[in-house]
């Protein structure tokens, strides 16, 4: 065996394992003498030091150009005292820490061991070119650069000044917290708090309890929130309130971004509030556009103005314009225009509005409505149509303590501006005389409306030229509402169907023509053109143009019949008093006995003809020109023959209840 060998492995093992120790314990013997350098302060330069090696530990004292240097950080003095690792320093006193950090004091105790020291006098800690803290008491933790102060400190920060009577600041993570009798204040604002942590990155204010900011003459309070002191930008949380003048908001949050010129009410459980002596609002959310003078309201929305009034689940106003985007169920209120719909566009400056899904459209002052699936308004021109994807929209007007309901395919409004024309009227004599009444006969002028809403035609059917025909000059506005095709009316005690009708607003006329009939309790009146005059929202005046003919009849067999060119009846209380025929007139009328048995049939025919009314009967009949009359039996009477030309008995169109129509 090779015992040099087996010597020379095992050595070289024993010294292998013995060299790892040795380097172990030389690595564990530097280290523990760097930590003891780390603790221990190192005099960098002084102009002259006097030691004192009686004390225990002995004690330096350093005068002149002072510089010390302990865990990483600088310290300047004009004096200082150094007793192991307790330090002492006066007059001119610099701590110095990464090229950034720097605070100034008249003196300092240090604690080289905690890594503590504590400034007194007139401080200042520098972070950077722009971040200053002044106070003249600061507690700073060396290792974790956190400074503190409990005797009243100012933070000034680009134009921002912070100020409290306690608070620290952990400068790595660029962040001041302020306690006790609070104050932000910038170029034109204030804000007063008990607590609040401050970005020194972002400028940024975080509350920490409950903050009133002042901005001119304007105050915000909320329980929490922030706020950017550079951009002007916030967020208030927690029962926000805003106050300006005699303007007032209240919600869970206010949202505040001075750029967009923007304020963001918003809650969660409770309506947002706002008020001023312009306008009102409510909602989950608000947003209003200072700026612009704009408002958007999400979530149940309520805006009233001096003039306007919407409600909706989402609204969009433009205050300056008026302008209206309402969407959800929703109400706009323009007195005397009140529109209910599923979305509403309403634009006040070019008076253009917009309505669809199941929309009522109101007339407080006219008390009618419309109800449709879409209706379109221009109130420059006063034009209007309103139309239904299914049915047909329907019309209603109160009249006489009761309602008229009517339908057709599409209901329309517009103006016309014509001059004022007086046509003399040869009959107003004898019906003054006769009735003592001062009522101006209405001319026989129909307007047409065309398809198109842009395009209105007046066609003039009736009016002839005279030479007694005054042109006054005066121009008047007239506006018009226009039911067109398949009209149907429905009043408790009147009813009606024709082609189409046009109700003249100014005159309070109802005109019905193509094919339309009347019916009022059993009877019936048609003719080629029907007016109905309303007066106090009754019944004044009933005219029927050309083949008038009112049929009456109590068993639906034998009719009483009145026929002549024209017919014009007129009411008292909403009563017929006085029917006049005129023009080949002619009567057909069944006579009864005692017991309401038919004994025979009158006729007559005369140029023209007087009807005089009691309680709604016949009390009077007067005849003129050439009358001739007959009376036949029952029995021996022809009475198909009877019937007045142009005979329609059209009893089974007449609308028997509003849903009929």
């Amino acid at each position: 065996m090779n015992f040099k060998y087996c010597f020379n492995s095992l050595y070289s093992e024993c010294f292998k394992s013995y060299g790892r120790w040795l380097w172990c314990f030389v690595v564990l013997f530097a280290f523990s003498w760097n930590l003891n350098a780390q603790k221990k302060i190192s005099i960098h330069s002084e102009n002259n030091q006097i030691i004192d090696a009686t004390l225990d530990p002995p004690t330096q004292y350093l005068n002149g150009d002072v510089k010390l240097y302990h865990a990483n950080t600088f310290m300047y003095c004009d004096t200082a005292i150094l007793r192991g690792n307790l330090l002492k320093m006066r007059h001119n006193v610099v701590l110095l820490q990464n090229d950034t950090i720097k605070i100034f004091s008249d003196s300092l105790r240090y604690d080289g061991d905690s890594l503590v020291a504590h400034l007194y006098g007139d401080i200042i800690l520098e972070n950077g070119p722009t971040k200053k803290l002044y106070t003249s008491y600061l507690k700073y933790d060396v290792k974790n650069k956190i400074a503190y102060y409990t005797r009243n400190a100012r933070l000034e920060d680009q134009g921002s000044t912070l100020i409290s009577k306690r608070g620290r600041y952990v400068l790595n993570d660029k962040m001041a917290y302020f306690y006790e009798n609070v104050q932000a204040k910038g170029k034109d604002f204030i804000l007063i708090g008990d607590s609040l942590a401050y970005n020194t990155t972002d400028q940024k204010a975080t509350f920490l309890s409950p903050v009133r900011i002042k901005k001119d003459t304007s105050e915000v309070f909320s329980n929490t929130g922030w706020f950017d002191m550079d951009d002007k930008t916030g967020k208030f949380i927690g029962n926000a309130q805003y106050l300006e003048g005699k303007t007032q908001a209240a919600a869970d949050t206010i949202t505040y971004d001075s750029k967009m010129d923007m304020v963001i009410l918003s809650s969660s459980n409770r309506k947002s509030e706002y008020f001023s002596d312009q306008d009102t609002a409510y909602a989950q959310v608000i947003m209003y556009n200072q700026k612009n003078s704009t408002y958007a309201l999400k979530k149940d929305g309520f805006y009233k103005s001096k003039t306007n009034q919407v409600k909706g689940d989402d609204i969009f106003y433009d205050k300056k314009t008026e302008k209206f985007n309402v969407k959800g169920r929703s109400e706009v209120s323009d007195p005397p225009m009140i529109i209910i719909a599923d979305t509403i566009d309403y634009d006040k400056t070019i008076q253009f509005g917009k309505a669809d899904g199941n929309v009522i459209w109101r007339d407080t002052s006219a008390k009618t409505a419309i109800f449709a699936d879409h209706v379109r308004y221009n109130g420059s021109t006063n034009i209007m149509k309103a139309s239904n994807d299914q049915g047909k929209p329907l019309f209603t007007t109160e009249m006489d303590g009761d309602t008229l309901f009517m339908k057709a395919d599409t209901l329309k409004s517009f103006r016309v501006i014509k001059e004022r024309i007086i046509v003399p009227d040869k009959n107003t004599a004898r019906r003054n005389a006769n009735k003592n009444k001062d009522t101006q006969m209405a001319k026989d002028t129909i307007l047409l409306v065309v398809d198109t809403l842009a395009n209105v035609v007046e066609d003039s059917l009736t009016l002839t030229s005279s030479t007694d025909t005054i042109f006054t000059g005066i121009m008047d506005t007239l506006d018009y509402f226009h039911g067109h095709k398949n009209v149907r009316i429905f009043k408790s005690d009147l009813q009606a169907i024709c082609d189409s009708l046009i109700f003249n607003k100014k005159d309070s006329l109802f005109t019905l023509y193509k094919k339309p009939f009347v019916w009022s309790d059993s009877s019936q009146i048609y003719g080629d053109t029907i007016q109905m005059f309303l007066k106090s929202k009754k019944i004044d005046q009933l005219k029927v143009l050309s083949n008038a003919t009112i049929l009456n009849t109590e068993d639906f067999k034998f009719f009483n019949q009145i026929q002549g060119r024209e017919i014009n009846a007129f009411f008292v209380d909403n009563k017929m008093s006085t029917m006049y025929v005129n023009g080949n007139a002619q009567l057909v009328y069944y006579l009864k006995d005692d017991d309401k048995a038919y004994i025979g049939v009158n006729t007559s025919e005369c140029s023209k003809m007087t009807f005089f009314f009691e309680n709604n009967a016949v009390k009077d009949i007067k005849l003129y020109i050439e009358p001739k009359s007959m009376v036949f039996p029952m029995k021996s009477a022809q009475h198909e023959t009877l019937k007045v030309k142009g005979f329609i008995w059209n009893f089974d169109s007449k609308p028997q209840d509003k849903g009929d129509l």
